[in-house]
């Protein structure tokens, strides 16, 4: 109670209030930021790092992927509402319509074991790559190594509502479409069309990941996602932040 109430304090008295998405500008502004005094200035990341030329052929010979096969990838912790127990079940109970779809998995959590245990009980163990943590200098690959990202968490999870995971830019930089269902602070950032698909729940990640691959739309999709954080280098987001602090300033 305390936190917030000197949260609204900071807010209400501030000369300026910066934001790194939409989503916690809201925020901002709920707990009485004066909108005319806020401004969004957007999420970094390393182009450098994260670019469509990253080549992910040496991951998918590493865990067996073919290159007929159509890869959806997660990484980060795994929580129990990430919605990643959902999307293997779907993918079993409908092995012969999903036969081409495989998931790729780094990471570790609370879910690890529940996730193991569906790969076994299921006989998934071509289909369900879990590898555990990566180092974070091999993510790139990984995620070029993908066709599809994804972001299934479950959609009522209170502390999903308003978060705009770092790895989404991650995702979009390399050029991969992104599923996600549909959290409200990923839907105000990223709108419609630019490289973020909408699932209702995580089971239906599947079947989106199935429709945009029989279309031949990946491509498409990828094209857009990268479009759309081209300009989020840093050195962009640093110049717009020392710029609107010279703006502010006297």
């Amino acid at each position: 109670m305390l936190g917030r109430v000197l949260e609204k304090q900071t807010l209400r008295n501030s000369v300026k209030v910066i934001a790194i998405n939409k989503k916690l500008l809201d925020y901002t502004i709920s707990l009485g930021a004066k909108p005319e005094d806020t401004s969004v200035i957007g999420a970094g990341i390393d182009l450098d790092r994260f670019n469509p030329g990253v080549d992910g052929a040496a991951v998918r010979s590493a865990y067996g992927i073919r290159n007929d096969e159509t890869v959806l990838f997660f990484m980060g912790w795994l929580y129990h509402f990430s919605g990643l127990k959902e999307v293997a079940l779907e993918i079993a109970r409908s092995r012969n319509r999903y036969r081409n779809l495989k998931i790729l998995i780094v990471g570790d959590g609370d879910a690890l074991s529940d996730l193991q245990q569906i790969r076994d009980e299921y006989q998934l163990g071509d289909t369900l790559i879990l590898t555990g943590k990566q180092p974070y200098d091999k993510i790139p690959e990984f995620i070029a190594a993908s066709d599809i990202c994804m972001l299934p968490a479950d959609p009522e999870e209170k502390i999903m509502q308003d978060i705009v995971p770092i790895k989404m830019y991650e995702y979009l930089a390399l050029g991969k479409p992104v599923i996600c269902t549909r959290l409200p602070g990923i839907m105000r950032e990223f709108g419609e069309g630019n490289g973020v698909l909408y699932a209702d729940s995580p089971k239906m990640v599947p079947e989106t990941a199935y429709t945009i691959a029989a279309n031949q739309s990946i491509g498409n999709y990828g094209n857009s996602a990268r479009l759309f954080v081209q300009n989020l280098d840093w050195n962009t987001i640093t110049n717009t932040f020392e710029q609107t602090l010279r703006d502010t300033v006297p």
